[in-house]
């Protein structure tokens, strides 16, 4: 008989280790990944849970587009088809897919291990619908270099960074015409819906749609910050920048003709890479805060969900349990996904071999939740509502006030769920 290792990892977890003498071995179907490092950690993944329960996984490609694979899961999850068992979801999805999934927390015993917004958005209805397997969140790059030189130390507030873009900017003119303070992602799409709710949540302004249901987003401090951000263009920030996306922004960092870049931690590496004009002199930390906030980060990030058809519910949680387990977190972040449990942001051992894990660290603490899970199916209008709307303030063509009641009305006139005004 094939010995089976049954780690001390709680009922669910024993109870599906019983499972694994080879006349009851079954075999999981996991829909993760697309192509390349992202694939294959989750294949070394989940053998190594398959060798420890003599179970195995199937490994099912997804597309790479998110718009694709959001298509495939609706289909599969709508149907109720029991051929894939674990699912990797976007962030932005559980309250989109909610209702066709497992409720996990009788089967994960270490919830309060993770970071407590994460497990937030992943909360439907009292209902825990996945569990937060690696993150995203936005970042402020800068150039260490040219801070030095100019006497600036690097900003705290949004006041700051526009005071000290201005200056830099101003000097580094007189060579480089090209140069700017700050590049961002301004077009109109969901990374500016990213932007809006770091500047929100960094000022403590709210987060358009509370947990509870209310439309917070038309207020003074919401105005306040967005004014600011629609008076960067064409000052710190050029006129193109209304139509970055993110490889737009990095692209004007790393070719040396910005001061400060908002990204996500990808752009890190690929900053200090050889053929990258600033290598060597990028720093980077959490985004800047409001006179009345807390530096922040848009959330970002994958979450592993079962469906509630699955034939095999036990096994399936404790596959998700153990691809979000501390070692296979600590084994990740080797590949620069950046782990969802807090305890792994005080280890100097990841900390200190990679830049991002600090600032991400600070800004999960204080992370701007886009209302997905508040919203739900409807999600995707609110995203298009705020992108829409702010986006032609930034242009010009719209007063603040104006697209703040715009925003909040057609929310509260779609009768999403039980949305309301303060």
């Amino acid at each position: 008989m094939k010995n089976t290792v049954i780690p001390c990892l709680g009922a669910a977890t024993v109870a599906a280790a019983l499972l694994s003498a080879p006349a009851l071995a079954v075999e999981l179907t996991i829909a993760c990944g697309a192509v390349g490092i992202e694939r294959q950690v989750c294949i070394d993944g989940a053998n190594r849970w398959a060798e420890q329960t003599g179970h195995s996984v199937d490994v099912v490609a997804t597309p790479q587009s998110s718009t694709e694979r959001l298509a495939m899961y609706q289909l599969l999850l709508r149907e109720r088809h029991n051929t894939v068992d674990v699912f990797q979801i976007d962030v932005i999805w559980p309250g989109l897919l909610g209702e066709y999934l497992l409720d996990l927390s009788p089967y994960v015993p270490d919830t309060d291990a993770f970071f407590p917004n994460l497990m937030a958005n992943n909360t439907v209805d009292g209902r825990l619908i996945a569990m937060p397997w690696y993150v995203d969140t936005g970042l402020l790059y800068y150039r260490k270099d040219l801070l030095d030189r100019y006497g600036h130390p690097v900003p705290q507030t949004w006041d700051e960074l526009e005071t000290i873009a201005t200056d830099v900017q101003l000097g580094e003119r007189s060579q480089n015409g090209n140069f700017w303070g700050y590049v961002w992602q301004g077009s109109d799409y969901e990374g500016l819906t990213c932007n809006v709710m770091e500047w929100l949540v960094s000022s403590d302004a709210g987060t358009v749609v509370s947990t509870q249901g209310v439309v917070t987003l038309d207020n003074d401090r919401a105005a306040r910050i967005i004014d600011q951000a629609a008076g960067w263009i064409d000052t710190i920030s050029p006129p193109a920048v209304l139509e970055y996306q993110e490889e737009d922004a990095r692209a004007q960092f790393e070719a040396g003709n910005a001061l400060f870049m908002r990204n996500w931690p990808y752009a890190w590496r690929l900053a200090n890479e050889p053929e990258s004009a600033v290598s060597g002199n990028v720093g980077v930390t959490v985004l800047p805060q409001g006179d009345s906030g807390m530096p922040s980060g848009a959330l970002g990030g994958w979450q592993l969900a079962v469906t509630e058809a699955t034939r095999y519910p036990a096994l399936s949680a404790d596959l998700v349990r153990f691809l979000t387990s501390e070692s296979e977190q600590r084994r990740r972040a080797d590949f620069g996904y950046l782990p969802t449990r807090s305890a792994l942001y005080n280890e100097p051992e990841l900390t200190q071999g990679n830049a991002v894990f600090e600032p991400v660290g600070r800004a999960l603490e204080n992370v701007a939740v886009r209302p997905s899970s508040a919203t739900g199916r409807t999600y995707k209008y609110v995203s298009r509502y705020v992108s829409g709307e702010i986006h032609e303030v930034l242009r010009g063509t719209k007063s603040t006030s104006d697209a703040l009641a715009s925003i909040t009305d057609r929310i509260v006139e779609r009768g999403l769920g039980d949305l309301q005004r303060p």
